[in-house]
């Protein structure tokens, strides 16, 4: 829109003069650009009569704004039902272009195109932050830098936090809830901005956590269009927020690493994993560094330790699994150096989140730096010289590791310590690792079509479909909450490993078609593959990037499967 000459405009517009914000009087001013806000220029300038009426009526506008204040609750995931899969009859009559009709139902029937966002809705969130730095007397120098509108509404940010709180803290230990609650309600959001950031980092993360969306609260809220729209902003705000003080590497707090957590969390529900893998990157370094100067750090806390403890163990899982799952390199492995970390001797926490982190810690164990380049399909393994790096005897002995690291059914008592969403997770990550060794040895050659080879099950062509018949019942197992909780990333796990029984079936027909053939097993292989649709199509109501793509794969298969 071509903007008027200044000298037209001799005042501010309204919706900037109520929030006493300098106008740059053009049409449209920035405030109400970046706001989404309707510009009063357009409308005609009263010029006689009482004062007021008009302001009046903008002070009315956020009474009719949507608002995301009503919690999610505990007690609406307290009566869990099991997941069911049922399979489709016949796998063929899926098609990418029906799959919203007959799975996923009422969640996704209306295209993200036609979903109108409010104008209103950023007006309601977004708040002056330095009002409420004058509020509680906050004088820092760095304030005038702190630019407008990056506050979110007091009770909304509540509902968003204790959402997290209900959905989360009883998962993973990752922040410590207590002082998160007792730091909001005194308004240190407000002046300190590591803590404000970290606030609004968490906000963004529970609007695109796929768990949340499935709460009673929120089911008549707007869609997810305008929920990713909401926690894009409140990203960039948080990230706005954190640079207001450029030195913070220097000396990184936990705030500061939780901060690029969260991010990275939300960049992988934004479908952004470049960006992601920057933001954990940060996490590393800035753990990194924080563990060089926790020693000399004498006024930290025993609780602030244990948070760091806690943390940096998670950082350690998360590096690897990133890495494999996106196919990045590790620029500083964590999980190699934990056992001479200096947060290594230090409890994590409690005694159910320290078990599980410990479980996942040794999991993950199996991707070592040497490797890497295998894991990643990056080696020399194609090439005529071969890669050294991998034989059945090591990759046997990675497959025994893995499945000695944990086993529900062996490990009743230490298994009591586990939450079912902790559960869920060390299952399905233990099988995805099973799953990607398994293609690391089939790009290797060490695969074998036959399946008369006594000891060797890992080494069979077969194999990834046990792997994805277990996989399969496990999730029916659990509640589909405790598998969305983890976001897109498990998601992705379950993706691979239906993925895998679609490629051995494209690449090796003859043999796929002799075992469908002779085959006993019930369900039977097609069987799961329509289960891993309706899985896909339910986590999440099908709203993640996997979905489209395995439809595709699926009706790719030669029709003698069918």
């Amino acid at each position: 829109m071509v903007s008027l000459p200044e000298s037209l405009h001799d005042r501010a517009c309204d919706q900037c003069w109520i929030r006493k914000i300098k106008c740059n009087r053009s049409l449209r001013c920035r405030t109400c650009s970046r706001l989404c806000l309707d510009c009063s220029y357009v409308r005609p300038r009263k010029k006689k009569g009482p004062s007021g009426n008009r302001i009046g009526l903008i002070r009315q506008l956020p009474e009719n704004v949507v608002n995301f204040a009503r919690l999610p609750r505990a007690e609406s995931v307290k009566s869990p039902s099991s997941l069911m899969l049922s399979p489709s009859p016949l796998l063929s009559c899926l098609s990418p272009s029906n799959v919203d009709m007959s799975l996923v139902g009422a969640e996704i029937t209306t295209p993200a195109s036609e979903i109108v966002f409010p104008s209103e809705l950023f007006d309601s969130l977004c708040t002056d932050f330095t009002a409420s730095s004058l509020l509680v007397g906050y004088d820092d120098d760095l304030a005038q830098y702190v630019p407008t509108s990056i506050n979110v509404d007091i009770q909304t940010m509540n509902s968003l936090i204790e959402s997290y709180i209900c959905h989360m803290s009883k998962y993973y230990p990752l922040v410590d809830t207590a002082s998160l609650s007792v730091r909001l309600r005194a308004g240190v959001h407000t002046h300190n901005f590591e803590f404000g950031a970290l606030v609004l980092s968490i906000c963004a993360y529970v609007l695109l956590q796929p768990v949340f969306k499935r709460d009673d609260a929120l089911q008549d809220k707007p869609a997810v269009r305008e929920r990713t729209k909401l926690a894009e902003t409140l990203m960039d705000k948080a990230i706005a927020m954190r640079n207001m003080n450029p030195a913070f590497t220097e000396r990184p707090s936990v705030d500061n690493i939780l901060t690029s957590f969260f991010l990275c969390a939300c960049f992988i529900n934004r479908q952004l994993p470049h960006a992601a893998w920057s933001r954990l990157c940060e996490a590393v370094t800035l753990a990194e560094i924080m563990e060089v100067q926790s020693l000399e750090d004498n006024i930290v806390t025993v609780n602030e330790r244990e948070q760091r403890a806690t943390l940096y163990r998670i950082l350690a899982v998360t590096e690897p699994a990133f890495a494999v799952q996106y196919r990045y390199a590790l620029s500083g492995n964590l999980l190699s150096r934990i056992d001479k970390s200096k947060f290594y001797g230090l409890d994590p926490g409690p005694l159910g989140a320290m078990c599980g982190l410990t479980t996942l810690v040794s999991l993950y164990s199996v991707v070592s730096t040497d490797m890497l380049d295998c894991w990643n399909n990056q080696c020399g393994a194609n090439s005529a010289a071969g890669c050294p790096m991998i034989t059945t005897e090591r990759v046997l002995d990675m497959h025994q590791f893995m499945s000695d690291v944990y086993d529900g059914a062996s490990t009743p008592t230490g298994d009591n310590l586990f939450t079912d969403a902790q559960r869920a997770d060390i299952m399905i990550s233990r099988l995805w690792l099973h799953n990607r060794l398994w293609n690391v040895c089939h790009a290797h050659g060490l695969v074998n079509e036959r399946n008369d080879i006594e000891g060797c099950r890992e080494s069979r062509l077969s194999y990834p479909f046990d792997i994805a018949r277990q996989t399969i019942e496990i999730s029916k197992s659990f509640t589909i909450e405790c598998i969305e909780v983890h976001g897109f990333s498990i998601v992705g796990k379950l993706y691979d490993i239906a993925s895998s029984v679609v490629m051995v079936l494209s690449c090796y027909p003859s043999w796929g078609k002799t075992r469908i053939e002779e085959s006993q097993l019930v369900p039977s292989d097609t069987e799961v593959l329509n289960q891993y649709i309706s899985l896909l199509a339910t986590f999440g109501g099908g709203q993640h990037p996997y979905l489209a793509p395995f439809m595709t794969a699926i009706t790719g298969l030669p029709p003698m499967f069918f």
